[in-house]
């Protein structure tokens, strides 16, 4: 009984352990890919721009106009639009020099076209379903920072063509956004190897636990049942049961009288 007893019990860790590694596991891979949409949307864009190196400083809208490209975009799942590509040429002053450069809303889009043909360089990329509604997007942008229109933004001083009107993504953006899901990545990561190891440690437990069988009922005893009678045999064969010899001085239990004949 305590052998039985004690495997339920393993038998009941290692069904909780081998669930409980479940749940983290799946914890540990959803934080795994947080970390790696982090990294490719926010990271991604901020290192390979330096946008944390960006400085502030005052531009002026010189020039803007549609280069007549029609970009086209994914608007989500089996989502295709386009919209019309606007470029926007700027200039700024810096230590008493005049520059010019070509603006981009964000780091992100600076990523995407800054290397791009002039017909491709769009100031903005605004991408929803309706290319219609894209298209009033991109001219109301127009219309905020049309030429003469001064605002502040931001260069690098080792590519001082490119400037962006807006960072995306901070400092404190990235380094929180990298920090969380890779501390929550390695706990729940720890957690599912060790749920992992206390669900095989379990397993072998049951299994060194030997396995109690009940007894067998008791077979019937000699004497309860009459044997049967061992077959007749004449000149080594075996005779059949024969029926038992009739009486032939029986008495007639009508008359009295014998049944034998005299005559």
């Amino acid at each position: 009984m305590h052998d039985d007893r004690e495997r339920q019990a393993a038998v009941k860790q290692a069904g909780w352990c081998c669930s409980w590694a479940i749940v983290f596991g799946s914890f540990a891979a959803c934080c795994a890919v947080g970390l790696i949409v982090c990294g490719v949307v926010i990271t991604k864009p901020v290192v390979e721009t330096k946008s944390l190196e960006f400085q502030e400083t005052t531009c002026t809208t010189n020039q803007s106009y549609l280069t007549g490209r029609n970009i086209g975009c994914g608007c989500g799942k089996n989502c295709q639009s386009n919209y019309p590509c606007l470029r926007m040429t700027v200039t700024y002053v810096v230590n008493n020099a005049t520059i010019d450069g070509v603006l981009f809303d964000t780091e992100q889009r600076l990523n995407n076209n800054g290397g791009s043909a002039e017909n491709e360089q769009c100031v903005t990329a605004p991408c929803q379903r309706d290319a219609g509604q894209n298209s009033r997007d991109v001219l109301n942008f127009n219309d905020t920072y049309a030429p003469g229109t001064s605002y502040t933004c931001l260069y690098h001083p080792d590519r001082p063509g490119n400037v962006v009107l807006t960072r995306l993504f901070t400092w404190d953006a990235m380094f929180h956004s990298m920090l969380w899901t890779s501390i929550f990545t390695f706990i729940f990561a720890v957690l599912f190897f060790y749920c992992l190891y206390k669900c095989r440690e379990a397993k072998n437990k049951v299994a060194s636990i030997p396995v109690t069988i009940p007894p067998r009922a008791p077979g019937a005893q000699p004497g309860y049942f009459l044997p049967q009678p061992p077959a007749y045999s004449e000149g080594g064969q075996s005779m059949g049961m024969q029926p038992p010899p009739q009486n032939i001085y029986s008495n007639d239990t009508k008359t009295g009288y014998s049944n034998y004949n005299y005559n």
